[in-house]
């Protein structure tokens, strides 16, 4: 039996350490999507749609990188934190933490939909934009509202995550109370984007968010080493 404690202690440990590693990557994804549609890219100020395709069209390749960085890449370090951040805190079984965990996994099924859809339709876009424009134009709308839908435009699932983890961390005191209270305003931040009258809510939740891994990342490393 204590063979057997000890190799899932070990297990867990190591996956703990992904965890960290992962949640101190994950604002890199964050700051390079930042960069790519803040910084670098700059869409034509023009009423005519077509203008604003060719744009699209001609920085493909760009903003594929910042798609898969920002969803691809981003979920599956997403995926291993939700698993080590779960482990982190099952000490004291709680039905929040399941339901946190189980909006974690759901979040990153959302994420990754998003991703392969946006490059997948970026891809035919650029196919139709060569041969048929009306389509292309169609499409375009069509792209960025489900794309944008699943993959940003409400931040709901994100932020009960983020919320509800905090909630445990509070209630069983396995995280420090200061993280727990910033988690549970960056959750609230991200839950309140379904409201679509506030956009400026989207950038707080995501610039807070990478405060929140970032120090998440460091607290999970500390109870990985202990």
């Amino acid at each position: 039996m204590n063979l057997e404690a000890n190799t899932t202690a070990n297990k867990n440990s190591q996956l703990m350490r992904y965890g960290a590693l992962s949640l101190l990557t994950m604002p890199l994804c964050y700051v390079w999507m930042f960069i790519v549609f803040g910084v670098m890219l700059s869409i034509p100020p023009t009423d005519l749609l077509q203008e604003k395709i060719a744009y699209l069209v001609a920085n493909q390749e760009l903003i594929s990188s910042a798609y898969i960085a920002g969803y691809l890449v981003f979920g599956i370090l997403l995926l291993i934190v939700v698993q080590a951040s779960h482990v982190m805190l099952t000490k004291n079984k709680s039905n929040i933490l399941n339901t946190a965990s189980a909006f974690g996994f759901i979040w990153v099924v959302l994420l990754m939909c998003s991703g392969m859809i946006a490059l997948v339709g970026m891809n035919t876009m650029a196919s139709l934009h060569a041969h048929d424009q009306q389509q292309a134009e169609v499409l375009y709308f069509v792209h960025a509202t489900v794309a944008n839908a699943l993959g940003g435009g409400i931040e709901l699932v994100g932020g009960l995550w983020v919320f509800l983890l905090s909630i445990v961390g509070l209630r069983t005191q396995q995280i420090t109370k200061a993280l727990c209270v910033f988690g549970v305003v960056v959750g609230m931040l991200g839950i309140l984007t379904v409201y679509q009258g506030l956009p400026e809510l989207k950038d707080a939740f995501g610039l807070s968010q990478i405060v929140w891994f970032i120090w998440m990342g460091v607290v999970m490393l500390r109870k990985k080493q202990n």
